[in-house]
């Protein structure tokens, strides 16, 4: 597991690096193979934070403070709201079928539908879902891409933003853990192993990001939010 883990967060780092998203939710489903519930969600918090948190970084040019404030307002009220929807449930069924929905929605809607297009407010509710979301399914990712299918955001902006959104969010996981009693000290090695192998699976994404044509991109931001919904779809079933 020291061995395997760290280098499956190389690779995951790397996909988020150069599409935005998806390397959560793959690190999150290899995780589920080796270690309980309980263990993983806290342990993939971490390492998500340290992967968003140094893709912010090296995009951090393509930062747009009208996106990340209102949701950093918000982002700290989903996560009090968390701690108190974690202690009544262990499987939250219905937000896999619900997420699953509103992504097949962002792809498939035809072109006369307008896009999702957020204000400040908007940023600021989709902040406490984000980590609501996070808290209990442990990526947000595919619930704030959907905001970012809109032609105005270029791929940069939407691999920053929506990294230090994500970073938001995992990074109050950690208290929450904590109150929660996880022990962060008694996995340090584990998660100093993988944390390295995120920031370089990321240096290694941003790079193949840089040298991706628009069109390309949006192409595979759209497979990859089809993927996240089939297996929400898929949790959603075998968990009713």
């Amino acid at each position: 597991m020291l061995i395997i883990l760290p280098l499956i967060a190389i690779l995951t780092s790397l996909i988020s690096g150069a599409v935005g998203m998806a390397g959560g939710v793959l690190l999150l489903s290899a995780m589920s193979f080796f270690m309980d519930y309980r263990l993983l969600i806290p342990i993939h918090g971490i390492i998500q934070l340290v992967s968003n948190s140094s893709r912010a970084f090296y995009l951090k040019g393509k930062l747009r403070k009208e996106i990340i404030l209102p949701y950093l307002i918000g982002a700290p009220i989903g996560g009090l709201i968390s701690y108190f929807i974690l202690n009544q449930i262990q499987k939250p069924t219905f937000f896999y079928g619900l997420l699953g929905l509103f992504i097949l929605y962002t792809v498939f809607k035809p072109k006369k539908f307008p896009e999702i297009r957020l204000n400040k407010f908007g940023w600021f509710i989709l902040g406490i879902g984000a980590s609501i979301q996070s808290a209990l399914l442990g990526a947000s990712g595919p619930l704030v891409a959907i905001f970012y299918m809109r032609s105005d955001i270029s791929k940069e902006e939407i691999v920053a933003n929506k990294a230090l959104q994500q970073f938001i969010s995992h990074f109050l996981k950690i208290p929450l853990f904590i109150g929660l009693s996880f022990d962060y000290v008694g996995n340090g090695l584990l998660i100093s192993l993988m944390s390295f192998g995120a920031v370089a699976g990321t240096y290694l994404g941003v790079n193949v990001l840089k040298k991706m044509d628009d069109s390309r991109f949006k192409i595979i931001f759209k497979i990859f939010l089809l993927i996240a919904a089939t297996r929400l779809f898929y949790k959603f079933a075998i968990n009713l």
